[in-house]
């Protein structure tokens, strides 16, 4: 979970973007109005919502085939079992929240693509005129389907791509081939060229570190080349598992341990150019691999006032960076998204991050957070 550093989606374009969808579909006052006042209550720091959540990440399955090298699902840590959302609960999640969301990401710690029913899913959501993105490797999608993705009315896709030859990809996704997701992207594009499409807005989502920070000034070019746009972010090196062994227990390591193998993640994968690490790194390189208070790195945090984020087993995170299951806050298969939305550990989390903590609140992952989980 880390900032963007650059990318193609400007914010006027995505106002504009925002505007045209709530006004070609018939919930559009309501969405528009309930985007309004969650705005002004996030603005407030309200504890209890009168507004519902605009945003939904929705994660149809935490499978996934990247075996990414800094990902806690890639480096094999298990805090739930591997699952898909079913169909019918994922139709239920999708009607309840249908009159006011304005955007479904399909996506959370898993590859979408794994999901068997991932196109007739994208389907549901645009059927109901609501903006809809996926963030995929692509590992799991056929050229083949290109068009049948087209026809689902996806509205955004970001490709995992985080380097521009084969070394400095295979550097973050040692066991794939940039050569197969290049091929899968231009057909892609060739797809929505046939059918005179402008959706999906395709961005490659490239995670700038030390093995590829000498491409980043040519992603710009390479991404035009193909017909798509970029999204350039700052790397997570994820220290928050450094603790913990892959059942998410925590191991027998000392500060001076962790010290050593934080500066170790840090020396192979932080950029050297200080303009793409994250502050809270920059903070942790500069003092010999140790943390900083939250009282002296602390970034602004809004998703508990907008942002809702439901596990494919219902649970619902605070934030798309929530991993362990102990740290869910509630269940959307067990209860309405209303009666999560406005729960105990919901408003001890918008508290906590006012600074205005009370006596008796649940522990939530806010209380040890700053403001990023990194």
């Amino acid at each position: 979970m880390t900032q963007p550093i650059e990318e193609t989606w400007q914010p006027a374009r995505r106002i504009a973007v925002a505007l045209q969808e709530l006004t070609a579909c018939r919930q559009g006052p309501v969405r528009l109005l309930n985007a309004v006042v969650s705005k002004l209550q996030t603005r407030l720091r309200m504890t209890r919502m009168l507004a519902m959540p605009s945003f939904f990440a929705v994660e149809v399955t935490n499978a996934c085939n990247g075996e990414c090298v800094l990902c806690p699902v890639g480096a094999g840590y298990r805090s739930r079992r591997i699952g898909f959302m079913p169909w019918d609960r994922f139709c239920r999640i999708v009607d309840e929240v249908g009159g006011y969301a304005r955007v479904i990401a399909l996506y959370s710690w898993g590859e979408p693509f794994l999901h068997p029913r991932i196109y007739d899913m994208i389907s549901y959501v645009n059927a109901r005129k609501i903006h809809t993105k996926l963030s995929s490797n692509l590992h799991a999608f056929r050229e083949e389907d290109a068009q049948r993705l087209m026809e689902t009315g996806l509205d955004e896709l970001v490709v995992s791509l985080h380097g521009l030859s084969e070394e400095t990809y295979r550097a973050y996704q040692p066991k794939h081939h940039i050569a197969e997701v290049l091929d899968k992207v231009k057909a892609m594009v060739d797809a929505k060229r046939r059918l005179g499409s402008e959706k999906p807005d395709i961005r490659l989502g490239f995670i700038a570190t030390r093995h590829n920070e000498q491409e980043v000034a040519t992603l710009p070019e390479f991404a035009a080349s193909l017909g798509v746009g970029y999204l350039l972010t700052e790397v997570s090196l994820n220290l928050r598992f450094l603790p913990y062994d892959q059942h998410m227990n925590l191991r027998n390591a000392d500060e001076t341990t962790l010290r050593q193998e934080r500066l170790a993640l840090a020396e192979e994968w932080l950029p050297r150019a200080e303009r793409y690490v994250n502050p809270y790194y920059r903070y942790m390189r500069a003092h010999g691999g140790g943390l900083p208070s939250l009282s002296e790195v602390r970034f602004q945090c809004s998703p508990p006032w907008y942002q809702m984020t439901i596990c494919w087993d219902g649970d619902v995170n605070l934030c798309c960076g929530s991993y362990g299951k102990r740290d869910s806050i509630g269940n959307v298969f067990d209860q309405s998204v209303r009666q999560v939305w406005n729960n105990r550990f919901y408003h001890a989390a918008r508290r906590c991050l006012c600074g205005k903590p009370r006596r008796g609140d649940p522990e939530v992952l806010c209380m040890r957070c700053c403001g990023m989980l990194l």
